[in-house]
């Protein structure tokens, strides 16, 4: 248990896209390897709601969730990127995996590091290579400026 009563956790934030597995993966093996629990989390705006399709790939998502004991949770909110960084804060997550972001993308990776600097974020692009976006403290920042 953290300090606050929370137990600490991992995030695996996925779109209703079949390849979105990778997230669940990574999520997965950090889980595994920090001794914590996964929670995979998706947002759909309330104004588009789910597609027709989306109910394949979720329960495709559902079922990868489901095989490393995760609970998925989907929310309904227009702003998927405050719903994210309120969560992963409430639920004491230790690192955040989400979608490497592409050329012309919602900023959503961007606005969740403005919430919550502190919380490292695990980006997994379409050929499942990580890039991690890490704090740093004042002081470190200082000590290398």
């Amino acid at each position: 248990m953290s300090k606050n009563g929370k137990q600490p956790c991992v995030i695996a934030c996925v779109t209703e896209q079949d390849s979105c597995t990778r997230l669940i993966e990574t999520g997965a093996r950090i889980a595994a390897e920090e001794n914590l629990p996964l929670i995979v989390m998706s947002v759909f705006r309330e104004s588009s709601g789910l597609n027709a399709n989306a109910g394949g790939a979720l329960e495709k998502l559902f079922e990868c969730a489901k095989k490393y004991d995760a609970q998925m949770n989907i929310y309904f909110n227009n702003s998927p990127a405050l719903v994210v960084a309120v969560a992963s804060k409430k639920l004491g997550a230790v690192n955040l995996v989400t979608g490497f972001p592409e050329e012309g993308s919602s900023g959503f990776i961007a606005s969740i590091h403005d919430i919550l600097p502190e919380l490292p974020i695990t980006m997994v692009d379409k050929e499942s290579n990580e890039y991690r976006m890490m704090p740093i403290s004042k002081q470190e920042f200082q000590s290398v400026h």
